[in-house]
């Protein structure tokens, strides 16, 4: 700095600033003015600066202050309650089982020929001894069931003892009961484990998870949801977790309980869906006490009813609530009670808001079909309450056990049940035309985004199929495809079309088809809808054909009829009650096997007999 500091005005700015920047103890903070002398510009700046001890005890100062410091926080740290001890990791691998199961689906649109064996994995849950309670679709068309333990390694065969498709549960046991995990001595041998009475919104939950290494990952879930739907599954569980969850069948616990069971995850929004304990309970309560009896069912469906103006029309006062019925499902108990435009304002003893909503005792605001299926059992019968043509009237709605094969368009037409193989769907190939009856997975499977790739007819049946249905037992007849043959030239293009008949009647459904075939001696035409033309096959060279489209196209056998059931009133005792296909009828009968014999049988499950039987040997469906 070589400007001299000439003004004392000058030297006091100066030491303005370095007191204000410089933090030193007050009673110290006026420099030595002996040495504030007249001089060059170095010993001008220097007066400025703080004498020896007085740094030394700035210094001093500063230290003491962090040993403080340090004495306060110290304190602090030790007002605390100390941490408790983490409880042990709970022995996971005694109840949980990692599952893995060999499956081979039928390919839908070629149902002779079964797809490439596939593994899937998941979990299951020890509930009892040689028992273990899983995902029906994990074990779904499985050829193999394995089982294996976590840290011993060790595997063991299982049998699906039960499964329901409409609860998604199963039930797995031991392969053979008398050996494998079962003989394990002390701690090694599985522990069954009970399951939660009761599960609410906002319960924590922890989430088991095997990872590859072979131990078990655990995390904290919150149940954010809990709801019931007009699905299958009476009663879902919407859980929160940051927890990846692949398999399904992945267990969460409460209080050291099982919670529930894992069917599918969100990793957009780390929810997951789970099957609760109220669900799982009533599966096992169910199994254990054959004969399976399965979900109640009432068989009617319904809208919210707020409109005033409607409300006032139908005569429903606003105060009372309740849902407007808009059809019944043929052949329910609904639709020998319930009608279209009845107003339903209590079921089962409880009062039924506008929206379809009640106060369940367990859950709070639940919609109606968990009422119906989650709190009762098919064969009982519940007491409603509606409102037809502004009156009150009060009766018993009989429940019943809805199953997947007896809808317009099942999901899956392969399911079989336990102990069973599974089978095909019914289908025939007559002159290279293949007929069979509509599936979800025949829809499903054109891949991702099937509802634009098949035809647009098909979609539509399956999405609203509720207002198609008119009788039991009614199905969809499609043409899948045609396999190219001199017998069907000019056939090739037809696929995935609706077949309304076949030889000039009307078909309802696969059995309809067979009837009529057999009734013929073939397959001699069949209409489809939006076609003003029938499909003819020459009968002079259909046998000929048949053998040759079988060889070519390597078809094990060109028809697949399903067992069904029949009692034989008034036969000898020993022929009642016989499992049959329509291969063996006629043996079973004494007709013969000529095709004027023919004509005199006819299957099971056909409503529209063209044969008149005797009284002697009369066909009824089992």
């Amino acid at each position: 700095m070589r400007n001299v500091l000439k003004s004392g005005r000058q030297r006091r700015q100066l030491f303005h600033v370095a007191a204000a920047v410089t933090p030193w103890p007050p009673e110290e903070s006026t420099p030595s003015r002996a040495r504030l002398q007249v001089g060059n510009d170095k010993q001008r700046l220097h007066a400025l600066s703080f004498p020896p001890r007085v740094k030394a005890r700035g210094k001093l100062q500063r230290e003491s202050r962090i040993c403080i410091a340090s004495r306060f926080l110290l304190a602090g740290l030790l007002a605390q309650p100390l941490p408790m001890l983490a409880a042990p990791t709970p022995d996971y691998d005694a109840n949980v089982l990692e599952i893995t199961v060999t499956y081979q689906d039928f390919d839908p649109h070629i149902p002779w020929r079964k797809k490439a064996a596939q593994v899937r994995q998941g979990f299951g849950v020890v509930i009892a001894p040689g028992q273990v309670l899983t995902t029906e679709d994990l074990v779904r068309n499985h050829t193999q069931v394995e089982l294996r333990r976590a840290k011993s390694g060790s595997k063991l065969a299982a049998a699906v003892r039960e499964a329901d498709d409409q609860l998604n549960t199963a039930i797995l046991t031991f392969i053979p009961p008398q050996t494998g995990f079962t003989n394990l001595p002390g701690a090694n041998a599985p522990v069954p484990l009970a399951l939660a009475d009761i599960i609410r919104r906002d319960d924590r939950l922890t989430i088991v998870k095997l990872e590859h290494s072979g131990e078990f990952q655990t995390s904290e879930a919150q149940v954010v949801e809990l709801s019931a739907s007009a699905a299958l599954r009476p009663l879902a569980l919407k859980v929160l977790t940051q927890l990846s969850i692949e398999q399904h069948g992945t267990p969460a616990f409460i209080d050291g309980r099982l919670a529930g069971l894992s069917v599918d995850y969100d990793p957009k929004t780390q929810t997951g869906l789970f099957i609760p304990c109220t669900t799982l309970s009533r599966f096992l309560a169910d199994a254990n006490a054959p004969p399976y009896k399965g979900m109640a069912w009432a068989g009617f469906q319904f809208e919210p009813l707020m409109d005033p103006v409607k409300r006032r029309f139908l005569g429903v006062p606003q105060e009372q609530g309740g849902i407007l019925v808009t059809k019944t499902s043929p052949g329910s108990g609904a639709a020998t009670v319930l009608q279209a435009g009845d107003v339903i304002t209590a079921w089962d003893g409880v009062a039924v808001d506008t929206q379809g909503y009640y106060a369940d005792q367990d859950f709070g605001r639940l919609r109606l079909p968990y009422l119906i299926g989650g709190r009762r059992a098919p064969g009982e019968r519940v007491p409603v309450e509606f409102v037809r043509a502004q009156k009150t009237i009060r009766t018993e709605v009989l429940l019943k056990r809805q199953r997947d094969a007896e809808e317009l368009i099942p999901e899956q037409a392969t399911l079989a049940g336990p102990g069973q193989a599974d089978a095909p769907v019914e289908y025939l190939v007559e002159g290279g035309l293949v007929l069979q009856e509509l599936t979800g997975e025949y829809l499903r499977a054109a891949g991702e985004n099937w509802q634009l790739k098949m035809n647009p007819r098909l979609v539509y049946y399956y999405l609203h199929q509720d207002k198609i249905m008119e009788k039991p037992g009614d199905h969809v007849v499609v043409l899948s495809m045609v396999l190219p043959d001199s017998i069907n030239i000019g056939y090739q293009e037809f696929r995935d079309q609706v077949v309304t008949a076949v030889n000039g009647l009307g078909v309802r459904n696969m059995a309809d088809v067979f009837r009529l075939v057999d009734a013929s001696g073939g397959l001699r035409s069949i209409s489809l809808l939006g076609y003003g033309v029938d499909l003819a096959l020459d009968e002079t060279a259909l046998a000929e054909a048949n053998r040759r489209i079988a060889a070519q196209y390597r078809i094990p056998r060109l028809r697949y009829q399903k067992i069904r059931k029949i009692t034989i009133v008034g036969a000898p005792h020993r022929w009642r009650d016989w499992s049959y296909n329509y291969l063996g009828i006629s043996r079973l009968l004494g007709f013969g096997s000529g095709e004027k014999n023919k004509r005199k049988t006819q299957t099971a499950n056909s409503s529209k007999s063209r044969w008149a039987p005797s009284a002697a040997h009369s066909l009824l469906a089992g």
